[in-house]
């Protein structure tokens, strides 16, 4: 009963989080039907402008593939993970994926993104991405000096709470923090968000299947 309490008091929380980012998206300059009349072409060039952005910031020439990577759990708990993608600016649902955590039991964000990327890198059959973004920190990028090196594909995490971009360096980390109307921003962030919705839909599907085997 307790438990199954909590698991509808996250789901709940995790209504509320939608619900807000919903409106985040809605409070976003809109765009006119008479935008698209004066210029057809404009869903492209808001694409590539984000590309554009993002290029900048990031100092690459190339950008045409992007995955997304987010963790969910609960207190180690049937945890999951997504890897979300955008090709040349747009989400691509075919590329999605999901993984269930298969190391033990663990409450540790940086240990299952470990487990997920060195897994994810395995996949010679799947094209590897122009840039790698992870859904935290600091701790989450310092996973990745032993993993991702062979690789040489650029890797940034995109902070939650102000949405900032953490870069790893030489001699340590460093921070970006772009205006929240940056296009390359917006589209970095509803790939996180897509990510964070995909990854929990997994998550919650395990916990439900584990409640009722509890119960039954």
């Amino acid at each position: 009963m307790n438990d199954a309490s909590r698991f509808y008091d996250f789901e709940s929380a995790a209504r509320l989080r939608d619900r807000l980012a919903a409106l985040s998206y809605l409070r976003q300059m809109p765009v006119s039907p008479d935008d698209y009349l004066i210029n057809p072409n404009l869903t492209a060039d808001k694409r590539q402008s984000a590309l554009d952005a993002l290029k900048s910031a990031l100092s690459v020439n190339e950008l045409r593939t992007i995955e997304m990577y987010d963790v969910a759990h609960l207190s180690g708990v049937s945890a999951t993970a997504a890897m979300t993608v955008a090709v040349d600016g747009e989400t691509d649902h075919r590329r999605y994926r999901h993984f269930t955590i298969k190391s033990p039991r663990t409450d540790s964000d940086v240990d299952m993104m470990r487990e997920v990327l060195i897994r994810r890198l395995r996949r010679s059959d799947w094209p590897l991405p122009d840039l790698i973004v992870l859904d935290g920190g600091k701790p989450q990028l310092s996973i990745l000096k032993s993993q991702i090196s062979d690789f040489n594909i650029p890797v940034i995490a995109l902070a939650k709470r102000d949405e900032i971009l953490v870069f790893p360096t030489a001699d340590g980390f460093r921070e970006l923090k772009l205006d929240k109307s940056d296009p390359g921003l917006l589209l970095l962030v509803r790939l996180r968000d897509e990510a964070h919705r995909f990854s929990r839909r997994l998550h919650h599907k395990h916990r439900s299947k584990s409640l009722t085997n509890t119960s039954s």
